[in-house]
């Protein structure tokens, strides 16, 4: 007779739980497939093509047998490139010793959690924050310190609640501009005030800037403004929302030297690398490249159209406002009038989390409730789609809140 198997799991699970954004794709999925026709507005995903160039780069590296391994954190020449485009960004000087090239944006930042936070460690994350931040520092083993930040500050960190967020055991500070979910953006200004504080802390600090290609203001970067800060700041971008890469799976971190090591010898034990092709097509998305650029800006300025357009049809539902997003490609309505009252047919729901899944039920499309960003009482919905698509997702959105009177 064999053993009983022993399905237990790790104790770092038990509070781990599963990303909302990747859930919410595959009931999307899942509801499609049964012939439902769901717009989309969970995806943080742009809905353009990758651009020409980059493609040809990849498929040149197939025809070119580029198939093999490369070295832990890509090849000599992308890590060229990416140090030479890290430091015209920050007006510092990178070596390619100072960066590591990860599997998405998102492996660069779970290699830096991995590598930095032991139990007992605190991870300062200002709320609302992307998904995965809050669940990757208790991977490893730190607390996340979350100070809710708000409407009437633009959904931005101030120093005080910094100062405050604080404590002997912070090891890490996270600051993500433009923001996913809210869209806020720093000025330098409000960047400088920041710095002030945390010259006064040790932690190390890891700016997130992986949607800096998609600002409708003039873009500030924190080691633009405190370059006395490099010493102890990871930079983490890629290519996946900038180039509309997200299958390519290609990020990056840069920062100390002797943070990047201990990230690749983390990286050398499971991923190794990004996929040498896609790699190839960085290399080619990373070189400057006019044709590229002009792409780039053609995609931000239609984001841009698209914001304004849903953000005009979200003033238009009584019990929705919303705050104007200066970039990325996210809107962050509060929908908090619209709890605890009767919707269409009488539904009532009394948590954005709730109102989510009734929206996705009654009017079939797809959100993320604010309860997975830390903030309830809200909902994320993403443009990045056509504009005809959030012209109708957003009719279906104001019959489902207002039935007969929606018209």
């Amino acid at each position: 007779m064999s053993a009983r198997m022993d399905y237990r799991f790790a104790r770092r699970l038990a509070s781990l739980e599963a990303s909302a954004t990747a859930a919410m794709t595959a009931r999307v999925a899942q509801m499609r497939a049964a012939g439902i026709k769901v717009i989309s507005f969970s995806v943080g995903e742009p809905d353009f093509d990758t651009p020409e160039p980059i493609k040809q780069a990849a498929i040149a590296g197939i025809q070119a047998n580029h198939t093999h391994y490369t070295p832990t954190g890509g090849t000599l020449e992308l890590r060229k490139v990416i140090a030479a485009r890290v430091s015209t960004d920050q007006g510092l000087s990178y070596g390619i010793g100072q960066v590591t090239v990860t599997t998405g944006a998102k492996e660069a930042l779970y290699l830096a959690f991995q590598a930095l936070c032991d139990e007992g460690d605190e991870a300062l994350i200002p709320a609302p924050y992307w998904v995965s931040y809050v669940e990757q520092a208790k991977l490893a083993g730190a607390t996340p310190v979350t100070p809710q930040t708000g409407e009437q500050t633009g959904f931005k960190l101030t120093p005080d609640q910094l100062r405050a967020g604080l404590s002997d055991r912070t090891r890490i500070v996270v600051l993500n501009s433009p923001s996913n979910p809210t869209g806020a953006v720093y000025s330098a200004e409000e960047l400088a005030a920041l710095a002030v504080v945390l010259r006064d802390h040790p932690a190390i600090i890891i700016t997130d800037e992986i949607y800096d290609a998609i600002s409708y203001v003039p873009y500030a970067r924190l080691l633009r403004v405190a370059p006395d800060l490099a010493e102890r700041t990871l930079v983490v971008n890629g290519a996946a929302k900038a180039y509309a890469m997200t299958g390519w799976r290609v990020g990056y971190v840069a920062g100390p030297q002797p943070i990047i090591e201990a990230i690749k010898a983390i990286q050398s034990h499971t991923s190794t690398h990004t996929s040498s092709i896609s790699q190839d097509a960085a290399l080619a998305a990373y070189t400057p490249n006019p044709d590229i650029e002009v792409t780039v800006a053609a995609m931000t300025a239609e984001f841009q159209r698209r914001r304004d357009l849903i953000l005009g049809l979200l003033a238009e539902i009584p019990g929705v406002t919303c705050t104007v997003p200066d970039g990325a490609f996210y809107v962050f309505p509060n929908v908090s009038a619209l709890l605890n009252r009767p919707l269409r047919n009488g539904k009532v729901c009394t948590t954005s989390d709730e109102l989510n899944l009734y929206l996705l039920e009654e009017a079939h499309i797809a959100c993320v409730a604010g309860e997975a960003f830390g903030a309830p009482g809200y909902l994320r919905l993403s443009y990045a789609t056509g504009s005809e698509e959030i012209r109708v997702g957003m009719q279906r959105f104001r019959e489902a809140v207002l039935g007969n009177d929606a018209a």
